[in-house]
């Protein structure tokens, strides 16, 4: 199974990281919507993380070596969408740096994104 959510992250990783790079202004938009929304749009964004959050960490518990990597990213996710479900207000302080002048900053997430995707990678294979 550990395997099996690997191969999911590095799918997931690999997408979003490639639209963050093509579509950087997208997902600045995209973000300044949901922040509109308030607390709802808090959830929204804890609802988006946690799933995947949730599947790394129920079946991608490893703590020894590289594959580790993941699974701090899991709990990351899951204690992310914690704080957006608990304290909306913090969620929205979050998405209020978000800007269609500063959409370049999904460029810079999506390069680390493609990134944690071809090291996940690099563990299958070696």
């Amino acid at each position: 199974m550990e395997l099996a959510v690997q191969k999911l992250a590095i799918v997931n990783f690999f997408v979003i990281g490639l639209s963050h790079i093509i579509q950087p202004r997208a997902w600045a938009r995209f973000f300044i919507d949901i922040r509109e929304k308030g607390a709802t749009g808090s959830f929204i964004i804890a609802f988006i993380h946690f799933p995947l959050g949730a599947l790394i960490v129920a079946f991608h518990n490893v703590w020894h070596g590289l594959p580790m990597i993941l699974t701090f990213i899991g709990y990351a996710l899951v204690l992310k969408s914690l704080v957006y479900f608990i304290f909306p207000e913090h969620g929205l302080k979050s998405l209020s740096r978000v800007s269609l002048e500063k959409s370049w900053e999904f460029v810079a997430g999506g390069a680390f994104s493609i990134g944690l995707s071809g090291l996940l990678t690099l563990m299958l294979i070696l």
